[in-house]
């Protein structure tokens, strides 16, 4: 990296001599960035408290907060989203809401580590490689440890793995379209992990479990895009991540 950038200021003391002062870049937290960082852990909570459907091998449920996290990964860089996501996730913990009867703390994992690459995916020119090498990674694991589980289950796995040429070139709404799914898939793949590695979930179960995947990928996909797409055309300018999206 070169040296930062240097704005000129007159001194109006000394004639037409200047004085250069450093352009830092801001990492600090902005107001707006902490109003909807606490606006969306709290809308995170609230949300576990909607079914979506039951879970397929523990006495869980799928919630709405599958929604809620391509939309955090949008609106936050991802440090803040990480701290919201989390705060989010104790919450839903405490109140023993979605996933976590079923894999206790570990449940917390799951929106976390999706919501934090898929930020990078929103955030960074390069970012859409995170998410897409994790959800490749997720379909390695799969195909290795499920024990003949059914090829079905891979159907939106190759979607994103196909697609990433594409994520590259999109342009506004449908690269918020495919990146929400980059992002719903991440928290996928976590969950199989879990219940693969943690409830020992293999073989034919997964066919049962299939249909409910992606009914769960769909509305998650669609419901971020709808809900992103809104806040768009609402706030505008308004939304913090217009200054960082894909940098």
């Amino acid at each position: 990296m070169g040296p930062p950038t240097r704005c000129a200021k007159r001194n109006p003391g000394v004639g037409r001599q200047t004085v250069e002062t450093p352009n830092f870049k801001r990492t600090a937290l902005s107001t707006r960035e902490l109003t909807l960082s606490a606006a969306l852990a709290a809308a995170f909570v609230v949300s576990t408290f909607f079914p979506v459907d039951a879970f397929i091998g523990g006495a869980g449920i799928i919630t709405f907060e599958i929604v809620l996290v391509p939309v955090i990964a949008f609106t936050l860089r991802p440090v803040p989203a990480a701290v919201t996501i989390l705060i989010g996730s104790l919450g839903m913990a405490f109140l023993q809401r979605g996933i976590t009867p079923v894999f206790g703390f570990l449940g917390i994992l799951v929106p976390v580590v999706a919501t934090v690459l898929g930020s990078v995916g929103f955030h960074y020119r390069f970012g859409p490689i995170i998410p897409w090498a994790y959800v490749l990674a997720g379909a390695v694991y799969y195909l290795g440890y499920s024990r003949g589980g059914t090829t079905f289950w891979l159907i939106p796995y190759i979607i994103v793995v196909i697609s990433l040429p594409v994520a590259f070139s999109l342009k506004e709404s449908r690269s918020i379209a495919l990146l929400a799914l980059y992002t719903t898939m991440a928290e996928q793949v976590s969950l199989n992990i879990l219940s693969i590695g943690a409830l020992g979930l293999v073989d034919g179960i997964w066919a049962i479990i299939t249909p409910f995947m992606l009914l769960e990928r769909t509305v998650a996909t669609v419901g971020g895009y709808v809900i992103i797409v809104g806040l768009k055309r609402g706030l505008g300018a308004r939304l913090p991540t217009q200054e960082y999206v894909r940098r």
